[in-house]
């Protein structure tokens, strides 16, 4: 009974951070096309606040989900797929608490700074950080989705 507890609230989680990262992506992309820098702030808060707690909460218990999983299911915790899986994991995890949120932080500052009537000179700089890490994040969102669907190919 517990692999089917175990197996819902990975996939659960596993749909919450997609769902994070859809968000993130159009609440960035119409913070980018609004001129108004009140606008600018409020979307970029909301990027960063989806970031955090759905971003990364789902990701953190995806993986621990998804270890649980495992275990019930007789998976070596030493094999080749297992360790593979929480390296990447892992990785994400590190992506998102170098990359993603510290870029997430500075737009939604600099997004304050632009509503408050001084425009911040690093909101560019903190912009292409954002992307990049989003780009980071599509690709291992793809590389975790390969590694599901191949698991019959690892030992």
């Amino acid at each position: 009974m517990l692999t089917y507890l175990w197996r819902f609230l990975h996939l659960l989680f596993a749909f919450s951070f997609v769902g994070a990262l859809t968000i993130a992506e159009w609440n960035g992309r119409a913070a980018r096309a609004t001129a108004d820098w009140g606008r600018r702030a409020a979307l970029w808060g909301v990027v960063r606040t989806t970031t955090q707690m759905m971003g990364l909460g789902a990701l953190v218990l995806l993986g621990i989900l998804g270890n649980l999983l495992a275990v019930t299911l007789g998976l070596s915790m030493g094999g080749l797929w297992m360790r593979a899986a929480n390296g990447l994991w892992l990785l994400g995890i590190l992506l998102h608490l170098f990359l993603v949120l510290p870029a997430a932080r500075r737009l939604v500052a600099a997004g304050e700074a632009g509503s408050a009537g001084t425009p911040d000179p690093g909101y560019g700089a903190a912009l292409t950080s954002w992307r990049i890490a989003n780009v980071l994040l599509g690709i291992f969102y793809l590389l975790m989705l390969a590694l599901m669907v191949l698991r019959p190919l690892f030992p």
